[in-house]
């Protein structure tokens, strides 16, 4: 069988050259991935270069070696994507299967996680590989999975949304599912001078010191935008497209409902789920939430700008 080089045209490789580690940091938690004895050569693509880490040991450790055909069943599955993943249980804790258009069905790589999601192991086909060709072992979706479900351990949620840090300092999350407006938002707010947009379609929540901070991710939508900071969330906004902009309270019941509707949560997990629910009830005992109905042009950035979320008391 030809060997096949998995990197997809859309994940440029980073000009730093392969490694024996990689590692990175996003949402607060850090990952690094270390090649053992004999393993390959390791290189992440552009869409980590900002996140990227030379930390000698992070939160989550994982060791990447070469790995046979994964043939036979890792456990019991427990969630099918229908698409590019599978994750089984089993005694050693978690089990993703990945596989790619590229070559069909057959899984050419697999992750096995402990149960907490701290460690594990990363095992890659040679089948697949031609000898010395450096791989990615964290390629996605595998760096999004892994981070959902540490993440889901108690300690914080990732959204679909466009992190927006207002030039008066205010950061505000606008959520959304796809086709809401987040990339339109994002790029609106991208021109509008003194403000930054930490992502155009993925925001980390995370609880901490009292206060809900919001963090960029790598995994950006069609605007292309994404920076490793993070910003205090002041203000929540449920996208939706209207005639006029029009910004209406959400109760705290609703608004905890809208943020889990377009939440990443790992559905098999009774634990994850409580988590989350617990965890979007103290966001929304925080933060502000409204509904935004709103046009797809400068005027909206101006609607927001001039709305003082603290002054917001939801219904």
């Amino acid at each position: 069988m030809r060997k096949m080089n998995l990197l997809t045209p859309s994940q440029p490789l980073r000009s730093t050259g392969p490694s024996r580690r990689i590692a990175a940091r996003i949402g607060g938690v850090s990952l690094g991935a270390t090649s053992v004895a004999d393993g390959p050569a390791l290189l992440a693509d552009a869409q980590l270069k900002d996140f990227a880490i030379t930390d000698s040991s992070c939160d989550v450790e994982f060791d990447v070696a070469f790995g046979g055909r994964f043939d036979s069943c890792p456990g019991e599955l427990i969630f099918d994507s229908r698409g590019l993943w599978k994750l089984f249980r089993n005694e050693e804790g978690f089990c993703f299967r990945l596989t790619t258009d590229f070559i069909g069905t057959r899984p050419y790589k697999q992750a096995q996680a402990a149960p907490d999601f701290k460690s594990g192991r990363i095992e890659i086909s040679r089948e697949y590989f031609a000898p010395g060709q450096p791989v990615n072992p964290l390629e996605y979706p595998l760096d999004e999975l892994l981070w959902i479900h540490r993440l889901s351990m108690g300690e914080g949620v990732e959204v679909h949304g466009c992190g927006v840090i207002a030039p008066d300092g205010r950061g505000l999350l606008l959520t959304g599912h796809s086709g809401a407006g987040k990339s339109t938002s994002s790029r609106l707010w991208s021109r509008h001078q003194g403000a930054r947009v930490l992502s155009d379609d993925r925001i980390i929540l995370r609880r901490e010191r009292g206060r809900i901070w919001m963090y960029g991710t790598p995994w950006h939508g069609d605007a292309g935008i994404a920076e490793a900071d993070r910003a205090p969330l002041d203000g929540i906004y449920v996208l939706a497209h209207g005639q006029r902009n029009e910004i209406r309270p959400l109760s705290r019941t609703t608004a905890a409902a809208e943020l889990f509707a377009r939440s990443f949560v790992p559905h098999h997990s009774t634990d994850a789920i409580t988590f989350v629910l617990e965890f979007f009830g103290k966001v929304t005992d925080s933060v502000p939430c409204s509904e935004f109905s709103f046009v797809p042009n400068f005027t909206a950035v101006e609607a927001l700008l001039r709305e003082d979320v603290g002054k917001i008391i939801a219904a």
